[in-house]
């Protein structure tokens, strides 16, 4: 992959995401971890620095060194992934399912959104008993685009129950894109008119 990961992208060429091509990546990540929900398989290590980029900025999500084949029972345990990005189920080494996934991809947009590490200012044990005992989460920037922000928050409930799947993640990015397309177009609108009326305007003076 090219361009190699999210994480080098984001914090060693300190690359930027504008909104609709950061809706793309998050796009593609949701359908490869979707596929893989499909097939009862559980990534369990989500995050920047397991996706991938190529050079087309089509991104991939990779290494499966930690994903597992969900028990017939739904639930796994056992401790596995990365603090900073982990559900505090995981976290707390109770059983788990595919939910855990989601906020681990919430965590991971919020990264692509802000070019930041996750609690940047704590070690990632302080970060993991914050997100477990404190409900401790990223701030979501103030100029977000609204539903974003809200699809972020869903994503890292404290209760898995409460996170939306993936097939629903994409459904809201795919809403959110249309609206950020349609926006553009309305400034070209507006500018192009605007343009002519002016130029109208000068015409009878």
């Amino acid at each position: 992959m090219a361009r190699g990961s999210l994480y080098d992208y984001l914090h060693q060429q300190r690359g930027v995401f504008k909104l609709p091509s950061l809706l793309k990546v998050a796009l593609d990540v949701s359908k490869g971890i979707n596929y893989l929900h499909q097939n009862n398989i559980i990534h369990r290590d989500l995050k920047t620095a397991n996706l991938l980029m190529d050079e087309n900025q089509v991104v991939k999500v990779a290494d499966f060194g930690v994903a597992r084949v969900q028990a017939q029972s739904g639930v796994m345990t056992a401790e596995t992934g990365t603090y900073r990005w982990m559900a505090p189920e995981v976290i707390e080494h109770k059983p788990y399912d595919h939910k855990a996934d989601v906020f681990s991809f919430g965590i991971a947009l919020w990264e692509l959104l802000t070019g930041e590490i996750p609690y940047s200012l704590l070690t990632p044990l302080q970060a993991a008993v914050g997100v477990v005992q404190k409900s401790l989460r990223p701030t979501i920037p103030k100029n977000t685009h609204p539903r974003l922000g809200e699809l972020l928050e869903r994503c890292w409930q404290q209760d898995p129950t409460q996170r939306p799947n993936f097939s629903e993640i994409i459904e809201i990015l795919q809403q959110i894109a249309k609206e950020v397309a349609d926006k553009g177009e309305d400034r070209h609108m507006s500018k192009s008119s605007g343009g002519f009326f002016s130029s109208m305007l000068k015409g009878h003076h």
